[in-house]
């Protein structure tokens, strides 16, 4: 029995020696890493550990990120970051609600019931990511420029994919979309409802180097994009697309995009109200749209395909421009 304490209780000092190194390595590296970014980059209020024995808690408090060149700013009363102490390849982050994100022409304050994101990397000295999945619930994003756009429901996703090198699987849910009342009040006159059902996203992405540690020195770029299924429901109005787009030699998306819209008779008060198009122009637009319809065979439906090709962009008939940049080939 005697032998039976001791071992317990050599086995408790040992595991407290390591969630006690493994803290101090955690809160040290947070630190350090702090204290190498440019000034005016990042600063917190403190940095701490907790969690013993079996969880590594991490909280950073009064977290300010920042891009002074660009004029962005993220602001969070802190971020926590959990692991298990026999699983820390595997961590979870939350924030609290009460984010505020400043641009260069106006303030966003994120109000949420919930936002956290779950991370799996694999063992290795590498860290490759395996899974990303991050969530928010009861999200409510205010302007102070006057708009406010709230959000039931949000799941984004991104999991390695083992048959093909740098290749991720995206997946996107966001579900009860309450978009802006003054957008929905120039909407008034169609049968949109007041909730967006559904914006679903199912593809694949082609980088030119893995997430792992090194990515901050590797930069990987997209060079391909794959659209599996990629759908918006918004009532009667109903969008879908599917195709694939690579970076050509020079970085520029060549490829095309079939889109299909159902109620596409809604889309050009859509446009009006969003101030993508003059009121005087919407019937022009709406002729338009319906002789790409009637050449489908369906005038309910419009079939259009979006082709990137030779550094530009067009849309069925209509030129768009420059064609999308995918990835940077100036060396840079």
């Amino acid at each position: 029995m005697r032998a039976l304490i001791w071992i317990v209780l050599a086995a408790t000092a040992v595991w407290t020696g390591y969630w006690w190194v493994g803290a101090s390595q955690i809160e040290s590296g947070v630190k350090a890493w702090i204290a190498a970014q440019p000034p005016g980059v990042v600063s917190t209020s403190g940095v701490e550990v907790h969690g013993i024995p079996n969880r590594f808690d991490l909280t950073v408090s009064d977290v300010v990120l920042a891009d002074p060149a660009k004029g962005v700013q993220v602001t969070s009363p802190f971020v926590q970051v959990y692991a298990m102490t026999w699983k820390p390849w595997h961590v979870i982050a939350a924030l609290p609600s009460g984010q505020v994100i400043t641009l260069p022409d106006q303030k966003v304050t994120v109000i949420s019931d919930d936002i956290r994101a779950s991370v799996q990397v694999h063992p290795s000295t590498a860290l490759a990511l395996y899974e990303l999945v991050g969530e928010a619930h009861g999200l409510v994003l205010n302007s102070d420029s006057g708009w406010q756009v709230g959000v039931a429901s949000a799941v984004a996703s991104a999991m390695e994919d083992a048959t093909r090198a740098n290749s991720y699987r995206l997946g996107v849910k966001v579900a009860g979309i309450a978009p802006d009342a003054a957008l929905m009040q120039a909407l008034a006159t169609t049968d949109l409802p007041k909730l967006v059902d559904e914006v679903f996203v199912d593809a694949d992405a082609v980088l030119t180097a893995p997430l792992d540690r090194n990515a901050a020195q590797t930069k990987p770029q997209l060079n391909a994009l794959e659209i599996t299924d990629t759908r918006v429901t918004w009532g009667a109005l109903k969008f879908s697309a599917t195709g694939t787009l690579t970076a050509g030699p020079d970085g520029l998306a060549e490829g095309e995009i079939a889109l299909r819209v159902e109620g596409w008779k809604r889309l050009p008060p859509i446009l009006v109200a969003l101030g993508l198009v003059k009121p005087d122009v919407a019937p022009t637009v709406e002729r338009m749209l319906g002789i790409v319809a009637a050449q489908g065979g369906d005038l309910e439906v419009l079939q259009i395909k979006l082709i990137c090709k030779d550094g530009g962009m067009v849309l069925g008939p209509l030129p768009l421009g420059p064609a999308p940049r995918m990835r940077d080939v100036s060396g840079a």
